[in-house]
């Protein structure tokens, strides 16, 4: 009897976290987003204003300081990826290096679409943890992703926390259209 109830409490304990790839209970293609980006990294610390248009796998993403002092645009699709900087136009074929090469930021795009709209990224597994009806936290490719608030209306994050190590990403959402 008391494996039986040993047996029991495992399996409900064990589904508070698993292994896998999460359900996309709100899978958006289209949307877009303004609000506030804060980036910590070994070796500053940034914060700004955050423009992001995404229609399916093509993204258009606007960051600038007070003033639009530092903008930065980051515009790409699967094929390729351009980033536009005091000036200067930089153009590559894979987004991750091409904004490390000329940002150096470690910033995890290719799953970012997906993070930001609450869900894991399809194509790897996350460890999740669930709290009531949404998404709580989870990590995936290396990368830890909290969320902090949600959105009434659409129910959609409105400010998450992505770290891995000494790098951090806080994005505040001020609006959504989807």
């Amino acid at each position: 009897m008391i494996m039986v109830c040993l047996t029991f409490c495992y399996f409900i304990l064990s589904g508070c976290a698993h292994w896998g790839a999460q359900p996309s209970e709100q899978t958006l293609d289209t949307w877009s987003i303004t609000g506030k980006i804060g980036i910590r990294t070994p070796h500053e610390s940034v914060a700004g204003f955050l423009t992001w248009q995404q229609n399916e796998h093509a993204f258009d993403i606007y960051v600038s300081g007070p003033l639009a002092q530092g903008a930065t645009r980051i515009i790409g699709d699967l094929d390729s990826v351009t980033i536009e900087q005091g000036g200067q136009t930089k153009q590559g074929v894979d987004p991750q290096q091409l904004i490390w090469q000329e940002l150096g930021w470690q910033f995890p795009l290719s799953n970012l679409k997906h993070w930001l709209t609450g869900n894991t990224a399809p194509k790897s597994k996350a460890k999740i943890i669930k709290q009531g009806d949404r998404l709580e936290s989870f990590k995936q490719d290396g990368w830890t992703i909290t969320y902090l608030r949600f959105d009434d209306y659409y129910h959609l994050p409105e400010r998450i926390r992505i770290s891995q190590g000494n790098w951090r990403f806080t994005i505040i959402v001020k609006t959504w259209s989807v």
